[in-house]
């Protein structure tokens, strides 16, 4: 697809909802989060698209059905960074975004995205401009999923941005659990990073990220659309 199309609109169809975002001249306008598909079937008609990723094929063809053209970002189109990564081929393209939308930020730095959503993912980037790859963990509901699906007894909780340390019933004691075991785990991951690499940014986003009291330090920048940021500069990239 051969387009010089400004504003883009960017769709990432997620594990639990689908995201279109405008974007126009590199200033994110308009954000819509949807549920239910065909919601978002009636706002990407007859439009350009950017696609990022997509958990279920069928939603890819759907989308094809009623837009006006479609680009997907996949693993072999060309990035703006090198990759020292050993199974390009199946990284998620939603990883890639996230080390593409750092380079609009890092220049010259090492740097560490962390994306903390359906999954927590750590993406690192070289002040060259190597991506060597990163981690991958449970988030906030696989956490709480897993503890009712493997116990008999424990209930399966909703979303809870409140933890104190000590639980004083059995589901404040699954919250804290999760919570603060989360914020350690990302704590120590970027203290790790941090010993062996020495300074970095480090660029938070995701959904969940907002339940995370991260240390506000100047090397420490919250991005709530990084992948999508990302997105389109591989689009650039690639398609204009």
């Amino acid at each position: 697809m051969k387009t010089s199309q400004n504003p883009y609109l960017v769709v990432d169809a997620g594990n639990t909802n689908i995201k279109t975002c405008t974007i126009s001249d590199d200033e994110i306008s308009v954000v819509e989060i949807f549920n239910e598909l065909e919601e978002v079937l009636i706002r990407v008609r007859n439009q350009d698209l950017i696609l990022i990723s997509v958990v279920n094929p069928l939603v890819k063809e759907k989308l094809q059905n009623v837009c006006k053209t479609l680009y997907e970002i996949k693993y072999n189109v060309k990035m703006p960074f090198s990759s020292a990564y050993n199974s390009m081929n199946t990284v998620g393209v939603d990883r890639l975004c996230n080390v593409s939308g750092m380079l609009k930020y890092a220049k010259n730095k090492n740097a560490l995205a962390i994306d903390i959503g359906t999954c927590v993912k750590f993406d690192f980037l070289t002040a060259d401009a190597v991506y060597k790859g990163g981690s991958i963990s449970p988030g906030i509901q696989l956490r709480y999923k897993s503890l009712n699906d493997y116990t008999n007894n424990l209930p399966l909780l909703e979303q809870v941005n409140h933890s104190s340390l000590i639980g004083n019933d059995t589901n404040n004691s699954i919250i804290s659990g999760v919570l603060n075991g989360m914020n350690a785990e990302i704590r120590g991951m970027i203290s790790r990073y941090e010993a062996e690499y020495g300074p970095l940014d480090i660029y938070l986003t995701g959904g969940d990220a907002l339940y995370f009291d991260i240390p506000q330090k100047n090397n420490i920048f919250a991005v709530k659309n990084l992948t999508i940021l990302g997105a389109v500069e591989i689009y650039k990239l690639n398609a204009l």
